[in-house]
């Protein structure tokens, strides 16, 4: 059975989830926990949770080892690649990285190549400073 992708929503099934009452989701997000293993489809329009996941944030932070992707410092926070105020896209665990909150709130919603450039210009000042 497949989901349907012109379902207005996704109901979503899970023994933990507030007593039974489904929640609901929409296709792609559905669509990446089946393929991820994380659920299994009971009807066109809804999955069953196989999966209890700890929230994203937690997933990501613990991946990345509480280490800023960007500077290499200390990181509690999580950045968004495809920023979320921007584009309003489902945020997968392969689209998010752990970011201290200095590199978090520099990057904001620049697109990546600005902000890496930057932080490459940021370096390179730092590197000169030292020189002198």
């Amino acid at each position: 059975m497949k989901l349907d992708p012109k379902a207005d929503y996704i109901k979503v099934h899970a023994d933990w989830h507030k007593a039974g009452i489904p929640g609901k989701t929409f296709y792609e997000k559905a669509l990446y926990e089946v393929n991820k293993g994380y659920a299994i489809v009971v009807a066109p329009d809804a999955i069953k949770l196989t999966v209890k996941l700890p929230p994203l944030k937690e997933r990501v932070l613990k991946r990345d080892k509480y280490t800023c992707q960007y500077c290499g410092k200390y990181g509690d926070t999580i950045d968004h690649l495809i920023p979320q105020s921007v584009y309003k896209i489902f945020t997968t665990e392969e689209m998010a990285v752990c970011a201290c909150k200095r590199c978090n709130q520099l990057k904001s919603d620049k697109p990546m190549h600005v902000f890496i450039k930057e932080l490459m210009k940021e370096r390179i000042l730092e590197m000169i400073d030292k020189e002198l």
